[in-house]
């Protein structure tokens, strides 16, 4: 049954990927179903078809015990290789095929570590783990957790002493009369089984020493076949005889060993092993061995003193490792395969008018970029640094890999409402290192938030091609999806329809609040590099209808909060909040300058640098609550 369980499985992710390569490309910000594809990408690695293994073997509450009291001893691996010599008398046959294979079995010896953590309040250690690849371990379940735990879109380290985050290597060299190190970081948990599921989980190593992986058998071990467990068991006198536990260990532990015994039977569906050998707490993780051929045929979880020893069959590792490398090649292949608009099929966008409300003193120039200026990322065939769509144009930051700042004309009276149309892609105009796709956004709450909203520059005869442009990764700036769907989207409108905005025409320009302590996203593989802005900042540009004249109107908008859970540490401040706010305080707050619209600004240019925040700003929940002309004397 549950190898024709696991077969399924792996159609089930083989028929996702096909269908994923384009659902994942077309995901946004309102699509729940593509959301519930993300979801399934992540629930194809759960592996959730291996059954209720612990309940069904009554086995959650055990450890690792000694079964015989006699013949079962624990050899130590010292940096000579395997001590058959200082230990109490062992079984002759399993000593003879040991002595035999001995060059074989002290090689497998050294690619089993123990789980050393740091930062932890009260452990050194946690168990014991192995290689089954170059850069991917495998150790149990319950000392995973003992460090790591699921959040949303996968695993992260917890936090221990003084607030810092663990960690955990694996430590090759723990042996005895030796002080020796050889070692592997964790650099992230891959996977966690559920309690439902067998006792295991994947970590990705940084392999330092390159120290060689353990081969996962591919043939099941017979029942009587001659096995060892390789581990770092410590005292436990709780759940064993300690007179018989200091006997069989010599009174020295938390070192490596070489156990050897039989196995002695299987479960139904031969997921779950059991065997003779003698184990400790701290051998959880360790791999069961043959002693024929060296090859990892279980991973060791759980004993029951002077009963049995329990392990997961090597094929359950072997295939979560399958499934772990195809989750992971198809999600490469995702991002690999993000489209980008090639040079040739933008040329001939009008981009930003500055003249769209009038030209003299109503012409309205793109921003200075000011301490930004070093850092706009070169565009093919455009001197200026800048990217010009369909009724918009963006400027993007190499640093930051977004956009500094995006200027759109909207068109209230030409505007049209057409259906959604248009697929996420990068801009071929741009080097692909100074964007960021896909990998940003997959598997998390963040939206791409629209900088140019979508209807925006949607009028005219290019109407739909506007809106199709504005699917460009260089219009897009990570965003809550309750932010991005609930408090921003409604400026532009409020300012459209306020009864004093001329023609209905608006220039807008909007962008991120790019600070230094902007925090990155934690797990979250290929935009560790990229910080999240907390704030955004959006102003307005109309004609004043009675008095003829420009008038401009800033705001601030920020979603610290939303974001605390995704990032490396939580905001201090802010509830999300929209503001209307002076030009000059976002000129000074972003380091772009815009001519001559902070004297348009009805709340007026001058600063007061050291009033606090709520003293500057107004918050806005509609049209109602804007100004947008200065009170008329």
């Amino acid at each position: 049954m549950y190898r024709s369980q696991l077969e399924q499985v792996r159609q089930t992710s083989k028929n996702f990927y096909e269908v994923a390569e384009g659902a994942l490309d077309k995901v946004d910000a309102a699509n729940p179903g593509a959301r519930a594809a993300r979801k399934s990408l992540l629930d194809g690695v759960a592996l959730e078809s291996f059954g209720a293994t612990a309940e069904a073997f009554d086995i959650q509450n055990v450890q690792e015990a000694i079964i015989l009291a006699e013949l079962r001893p624990a050899y130590f691996v010292l940096e000579s290789g395997i001590d058959l010599k200082n230990a109490v008398a062992g079984d002759p046959d399993l000593v003879a095929v040991i002595t035999q294979n001995k060059i074989l079995l002290e090689s497998a010896c050294q690619s089993v570590g123990r789980v050393d953590l740091i930062n932890h309040w009260t452990l050194p250690y946690a168990g014991t783990g192995f290689l089954i690849d170059d850069n991917i371990a495998v150790t149990n379940r319950h000392v995973a957790r003992e460090f790591a735990e699921a959040i949303w879109n996968g695993y992260r380290f917890k936090h221990g002493r003084f607030g810092q985050p663990m960690e955990a290597r694996l430590d090759y060299r723990h042996l005895h009369r030796s002080q020796s190190h050889q070692r592997a970081e964790v650099e992230e948990v891959l996977y966690i089984a559920t309690d439902q599921e067998p006792d295991f989980a994947l970590l990705k190593v940084r392999n330092l020493d390159e120290v060689p992986p353990l081969i996962l058998s591919a043939t099941p071990a017979p029942d009587g076949a001659a096995v060892a467990v390789i581990g770092y068991p410590a005292e436990d006198a709780d759940r064993n005889e300690k007179e018989l536990m200091d006997e069989l260990f010599g009174a020295v532990y938390r070192v490596k060993r070489f156990a050897p015994g039989f196995i002695t039977g299987k479960n139904d569906d031969q997921i779950v092993l059991m065997s003779d050998y003698s184990s400790l707490g701290g051998n959880s993780g360790s791999p069961v061995c043959s002693l024929e051929t060296g090859e990892v045929v279980a991973l060791h979880f759980a004993g029951r003193f002077k009963e049995t020893n329990y392990a997961v069959a090597a094929d359950v590792l072997a295939a979560a490792s399958r499934q772990m490398r195809l989750t992971t090649q198809a999600a490469s292949a995702l991002l690999e395969k993000t489209p980008a608009t090639s040079v040739s099929d933008l040329a001939g966008r009008n981009g930003y008018d500055p003249e769209f409300l009038g030209s003299g003193e109503k012409r309205v120039e793109l921003p200075r970029l000011g301490i930004w200026a070093a850092d706009a990322a070169p565009v093919e065939g455009s001197e200026e640094n800048v990217l010009k769509y369909t009724n918009f144009s963006t400027v993007q930051s190499i640093s930051r890999r977004l956009p500094l700042v995006t200027a759109v004309n909207i068109d209230g009276v030409q505007s049209k409402r057409l259906r959604r149309k248009g697929d996420w892609r990068l801009d071929g105009r741009l080097k692909l290192e100074h964007q960021i796709g896909n990998q940003l956004y997959r598997s998390n709450p963040l939206d791409r938030g629209h900088m140019v909203r979508r209807r925006d520059p949607g009028w005219g005869m290019e109407a739909q091609q506007a809106e199709i442009d504005t699917f460009h990764y260089t219009n897009c700036v990570p965003q809550h999806e309750d932010l991005n769907q609930k408090d921003w989207v409604g400026l532009e409108d409020y300012v459209l329809e306020a009864a004093e905005t001329e023609g209905f025409r608006a220039t807008v320009f909007t962008g991120p609040i790019f600070r230094d302590s902007d925090e990155r996203l934690r797990d979250q593989p290929g935009a560790e590099d990229v910080q999240i802005p907390e704030e955004f900042w959006k102003i307005a540009v109309i004609v004043n209808e009675p008095t003829g004249a420009l008038s401009a109107t800033g705001y601030v908008l920020s979603h610290g909060p939303f974001i605390r859970d995704l990032v490396e540490s939580p905001f201090v401040y802010g509830s999300y909040r929209t503001y209307q706010i002076q030009i000059a305080k976002i000129e000074a707050e972003t380091g772009l300058t815009f001519g001559t619209l902070a004297e348009a600004d009805p709340l007026g240019a001058e600063v007061n640098s050291e009033a606090p925040f709520a003293q500057v700003a107004r918050e806005i929940d509609g049209p109602e609550s804007l100004i947008l002309a200065p009170p008329v004397s």
